[in-house]
């Protein structure tokens, strides 16, 4: 069985499609990421910036090529949107044009549906005998932390942070990050505590990539690999200091998400503080991966 599903974040999209047998996945066949940033100022217009959507409907439309390419039907895509499109004015109309010109059908899903299907696409290449995990995923504008039973697979709790790597980004900027992080994670998390944070979506994959000094991302390599937190929070310091024309001439397989990782693992420190972990785990699965082995979005998510 084929299928194939797209994740439209505050920051990138992304395609998989992927050769499913017994809902286990065997084979994938494309697995693309497209930096649109879509979150881009959103605090301040409430809409989606005009050159973010430019980018976002090209991604699109290079999409629906490698999608014919495989002879896989547009209309048959699972396609997502997150956190930025909650909070845009202006997505619904976007989105119809996309539906109306390219043929894909975007689903806006709730944050509780965002936390699902990427506990369910992070649990997938998990050995089951984990038993009980808590999972970051760090997007554009939102960080969801996960409580998840990985045998049976169930979402104990979950909470949605409104703060990711562009939201960061833009704040720091205009010199807010201090003060609106801190009346952010002035929440009680002690339920998600944990000695091994489970850290998945591309601002974290980016930084283990960045970590392990990759010229070129290779996703097999960053797949599982653990981190102390100590190493982490100093490397996070490091990468703070560090020019965007610097991490882009060391590391040019960042092009747009570069601007924005400094930003990321600002918040990946102190969320990791916060919860007092020793170790973060990556994966590079996640939300598309969930509901590409669904095929489909439950009602109770839209």
């Amino acid at each position: 069985m084929r299928r194939a599903s797209i994740d439209i974040g505050s920051n990138s999209v992304l395609l998989l499609a992927v050769e499913l047998n017994d809902g286990i996945i065997t084979t994938e066949l494309l697995n693309e990421s497209f930096i649109t940033s879509l979150g881009k100022d959103l605090d301040v217009t409430k809409k989606f910036h005009p050159d973010s959507m430019k980018a976002t409907y090209e991604a699109l439309a290079e999409y629906k090529k490698l999608l014919d390419n495989i002879n896989f039907p547009v209309h048959d895509v699972v396609a997502t949107a997150t956190e930025a499109s909650r909070v845009s004015t202006n997505s619904r109309e976007f989105f119809k044009k996309i539906k109306d010109e390219l043929g894909f059908t975007i689903q806006i899903i709730s944050s509780d549906g965002e936390a699902y299907y990427t506990a369910l696409g992070v649990v997938s290449s998990l050995d089951k005998s984990d038993g009980k995990i808590i999972v970051m995923d760090i997007g554009g504008a939102s960080t969801e932390l996960i409580q998840i039973d990985t045998a049976p697979f169930k979402i104990i709790k979950s909470i949605s942070l409104p703060v990711g790597s562009v939201r960061a980004t833009d704040w720091k900027a205009k010199g807010e990050f201090d003060s609106k992080i801190t009346e952010i994670l002035n929440k009680d998390l002690n339920d998600y505590r944990t000695d091994t944070l489970v850290c998945v979506a591309g601002s974290m994959t980016a930084l283990a990539s960045i970590y392990l000094g990759q010229k070129v991302y290779e996703d097999s390599k960053v797949e599982g690999m653990k981190i102390s937190f100590k190493s982490f929070s100093e490397f996070a310091h490091d990468l703070r200091n560090t020019s965007v024309e610097n991490l882009l001439m060391l590391f040019p397989f960042l092009g747009k998400r570069a601007p924005m990782v400094g930003g990321g693992s600002h918040v990946a420190e102190l969320i990791g503080n916060k919860l007092k972990i020793d170790t973060i785990k990556i994966s590079t699965r996640g939300l598309r991966y969930g509901t590409v082995i669904t095929g489909g979005i439950d009602e109770q998510y839209l």
